[in-house]
């Protein structure tokens, strides 16, 4: 003969699940808000690269009037003798540096966007995405259980007369 189970807890098994589906509810807020970091992130990065783009050229039209200031003050004037063209020849090379960094900064913007894809797909894709289906899989149908559960009890505590919950452990309400 099996004997029932005295369960007088019926509050403390709905307070469960209602923490449980806050818990489901909220993992799946936060893959969702991780993935939304994720596009964000990769989205930058194109940013970063098409403002570097950007930067080439102008670095290259700033070049090209360096270059072109140089070569007007390499002209001797009307005495004969060569104009300084040490300020001209600086910014040239100024103007060739900023081009040098800016090509730099593309190649790594490219690497990155090579990389980045890879780098989330091996760290987090596939564990999110066992999570994810962890979430929609097993926890709800242990929600939908438990659910069913708690509902069966509480029928079972209609039809029992004698079935009062256990007494409260914070005290009567009536206490000095």
């Amino acid at each position: 003969m099996s004997v029932g189970a005295d369960v007088r807890e019926i509050d403390a098994l709905r307070e469960w699940l209602a923490a449980a589906a806050v818990y489901k509810s909220e993992s799946e807020e936060a893959l969702a808000s991780i993935r939304l970091e994720i596009r964000r992130g990769i989205d930058w990065v194109a940013q970063q690269h098409d403002q570097w783009q950007q930067a080439i050229r102008d670095c290259e039209e700033a070049v090209v009037q360096a270059k072109a200031e140089l070569a007007a003050r390499r002209f001797p004037g009307p005495t004969g003798r060569m104009p300084d063209t040490t300020v001209q020849e600086r910014n040239l090379r100024r103007a060739e540096a900023r081009l040098e960094h800016a090509r730099e900064k593309v190649v790594v913007c490219k690497k990155w966007l090579v990389n980045l894809p890879k780098i989330v797909d091996e760290t987090f894709s596939g564990a999110g995405h066992r999570f994810a289906m962890l979430l929609e899989g097993e926890v709800t149908k242990g929600l939908a259980h438990l659910r069913g559960q708690v509902e069966a009890l509480d029928r079972y505590a209609e039809t029992r007369p004698d079935f009062a919950p256990a007494p409260s452990t914070s005290g009567p309400e009536g206490a000095p």
